[in-house]
């Protein structure tokens, strides 16, 4: 092994200020993840902590192994490869269970385990959204500036609620042309819409493996999380109704969602 790829832990030809055991290590690196703004990439929490490059990694895996955060991609600005970036997972769900169990019990056709599955994760975003009013203490209401565009409220309030469970979702701009109608949503063309890519499913295996029940869930819970918000606080006459649309693996490690205000 070279040199500067010796881990921390077992270096002892030079200064030891920069020692740490390897699980306080590991819960720095950890604790860095959840305090960065975003995704952050193992170089920049290597300079952070002063270690090696590869120490870091060693721990990203590890983490990402316990379920504790995430893989997500990273552009870069003009050309070049992306970077691999990290995220915490702030509220972290046994899937694999769930998914399993699901799969036996919601029914004998992808059909009907589908359509279960989808009210399942409605039911979910609706507890969601009770134990977040009842941790506010504020009855869930909504400022009346964020009512004036009820699609972006609820874009961002969907964004967020993904982004705590590890999804690593991008909302895209509403800018530039509208974008055609997709296979899910079979809406028109020009129809008022936001997009929201994620880029980092935190069960993207059993997604692949039990897609009607996982991707089922996360359809039920999109719609759910709009339904809620629409009943958030006063709402407004004249509010449009949102509806959700998931289109799963659009990519190998890219799924989108599509609110469409009719």
């Amino acid at each position: 092994m070279k040199g500067d790829e010796v881990d921390e832990a077992s270096d002892t030809r030079g200064p030891r200020r920069n020692f740490l055991p390897r699980n306080r290590q590991r819960e720095r690196v950890l604790r860095m993840v959840r305090e960065h703004e975003g995704a952050v990439d193992a170089v920049e929490l290597a300079s952070q902590i002063g270690v090696h490059v590869t120490t870091v990694r060693f721990h990203l895996d590890a983490l990402c192994d316990d379920g504790a955060i995430t893989r997500t991609r990273m552009n870069r600005p003009g050309a070049g490869r992306p970077r691999t970036g990290y995220l915490a997972i702030e509220e972290r769900v046994d899937y694999q269970t769930l998914a399993d169990v699901l799969a036996m019990e919601l029914g004998q056709t992808v059909q009907t385990r589908a359509r279960r599955a989808q009210h399942a994760g409605h039911e979910w975003a609706a507890r969601m959204a009770a134990s977040r009013s009842a941790g506010t203490g504020d009855g869930g209401h909504t400022p009346e500036a964020d009512a004036d565009d009820a699609l972006d409220h609820a874009a961002a309030r969907t964004t967020d609620a993904f982004a705590r469970m590890g999804f690593g979702p991008e909302l895209v701009s509403a800018a530039g042309p509208p974008t055609p109608p997709s296979t899910d949503s079979g809406g028109p063309a020009g129809e008022r819409e936001r997009i929201i890519r994620l880029h980092a499913c935190p069960v993207r295996d059993l997604a692949r493996s039990h897609p009607e029940v996982v991707c089922g869930v996360h359809r039920g819970l999109l719609q759910g999380l709009l339904d809620t918000s629409a009943t958030e606080g006063d709402r407004k006459p004249h509010r449009p109704d949102i509806s959700a649309h998931l289109e799963p693996f659009v990519e190998p490690e890219l799924c989108v969602a599509r609110l469409v205000a009719g």
